[in-house]
């Protein structure tokens, strides 16, 4: 029996292990993984405009409920657009995240998703941080994300490695930081690496 208990305790800790090696500090992986996750309506709402990202902001700041200071300091750093939302991917002190958002038949936005951090734990480590989202999160299903926020100033391309071969260079040299959205798959066993200025590999992360 004590064998047993070991075993399991073993078993219990690798898993623990392999879901903070993601980098994606809550595991989303976990959360979908629960039974009765509430899918999100986005079937009314369509991707935004440049016009609308005032409105997306207000909305954004409404849920987040921040402090007057900090939201002087917002920064949208890179958007993605799918046919129900849009992917924004924005820098505050402290609160880095991506959202989710859609905009209505009448004009007003919805933000579906208002805040997947991306935070720095170890600043040492931590050149980039990555957010990988499975398809079945419940929200715009069935699209797995990958969202990651480059705080090193000599990286300048990112490279994303995918299981089934695909690959996708970015580069990140002025907005500091990516989205990559890929209908059902899921962005949870990709490899992403780092690049300098010169090219060489720079940084490393398996998102497993």
């Amino acid at each position: 029996m004590a064998v047993s208990r070991m075993a399991l305790f073993t078993c219990s800790a690798l898993f623990a292990a392999s879901a903070l090696l993601s980098g994606c500090g809550k595991s989303d992986a976990s959360q979908s993984g629960r039974a009765g996750i509430q899918q999100v309506d986005t079937a009314a709402t369509t991707s935004l405009r440049k016009s609308d990202y005032k409105a997306f902001q207000e909305k954004l700041f409404q849920q987040l409920n921040l402090p007057a200071d900090t939201k002087n300091q917002f920064r949208i750093l890179e958007t993605k657009n799918s046919a129900a939302g849009t992917y924004v991917l924005y820098s505050l002190p402290r609160n880095d995240g991506l959202a989710f958002a859609g905009r209505q038949a009448d004009g007003s936005i919805v933000v579906h998703q208002a805040r997947w951090p991306l935070a720095v734990t170890d600043p040492s480590q931590d050149l980039i941080v990555v957010r990988a989202i499975p398809p079945n999160n419940g929200i715009n299903a069935p699209y797995g994300v990958l969202a990651g926020r480059v705080h090193n100033p000599f990286i300048e391309t990112v490279e994303i490695n995918y299981r089934d071969g695909h690959r996708e260079r970015i580069d990140v040299s002025h907005k500091r930081g990516f989205i990559a959205v890929r209908k059902a798959f899921d962005t949870r066993f990709v490899q992403v690496r780092g690049y300098s200025t010169n090219g060489t590999p720079y940084w490393e992360i398996d998102t497993r």
